[in-house]
């Protein structure tokens, strides 16, 4: 049984996932999480999922422990739990599915670009999933409004160092003229006339006898 959960504007998919038989060890557990998912009890349903897989070591277990985790808001370790699902089935519907909630893994982490690829692998297995398609859009969207974010971010920065490197050139060549300024010599003055003039020795008068 395949359940469809809106999840920030993004339809994200649960699976209730049965094994072959009743016989095998990681049943009970499985069946277990599953009533702890639906009720909402991501902490307890972890755990059954973890019991599970010390069991048995199942692609179905990894994808729905991703979902336990994703739910926890723990996104790299959902993101590490659908990788695992998709190595390791060869089940078109469970990697499709696995891709589907990898993409929204990648897109909470606005990590947009990776988002993307997952949503095109998942439509490659399931062509025609309306959902998929819409999150596509959505993630495509997100990316460019990114990208162009970023583009401005980097021209303000590249805008902001110009400014400051012009301000740190600017107040160099101040101080350059500054000390320039400071080591010219200063003009030599021309001496003044003493007051006192130096009186040219009078001539004696001879007197004449």
């Amino acid at each position: 049984m395949k359940l469809v959960k809106n999840f920030y504007c993004l339809f994200f998919f649960t699976t209730c996932l049965l094994p072959n038989g009743w016989s095998q060890a990681d049943y009970p557990w499985l069946r277990f999480g599953d009533q702890l998912y639906d009720k909402g009890a991501y902490t307890d349903a972890e755990t059954a999922y973890r019991k599970a897989l010390e069991e048995k070591q199942k692609p179905t277990t990894a994808y729905n422990l991703g979902n336990t985790v994703y739910s926890q808001n723990r996104l790299p370790e959902a993101i590490q739990q659908y990788q695992k699902s998709i190595e390791s089935t060869k089940d078109p519907v469970l990697k499709s599915n696995s891709y589907y909630n990898l993409g929204n893994a990648h897109f909470q982490s606005k990590e947009y670009d990776k988002s993307i690829e997952a949503y095109k692998e998942s439509l490659k297995l399931q062509p025609t999933d309306e959902d998929t398609k819409k999150n596509l859009m959505l993630a495509m969207r997100q990316y460019q409004q990114q990208q162009q974010q970023q583009q401005k971010e980097n021209e303000d920065k590249n805008k902001d160092k110009s400014q400051e490197n012009k301000d740190q050139q600017d107040q160099k060549d101040q101080e350059q003229k500054d000390q320039e300024q400071k080591d010219k010599p200063s003009p030599q003055q021309t001496p003044s006339e003493p007051d006192d003039q130096k009186q040219q020795p009078s001539e004696e008068k001879v007197s004449e006898e």
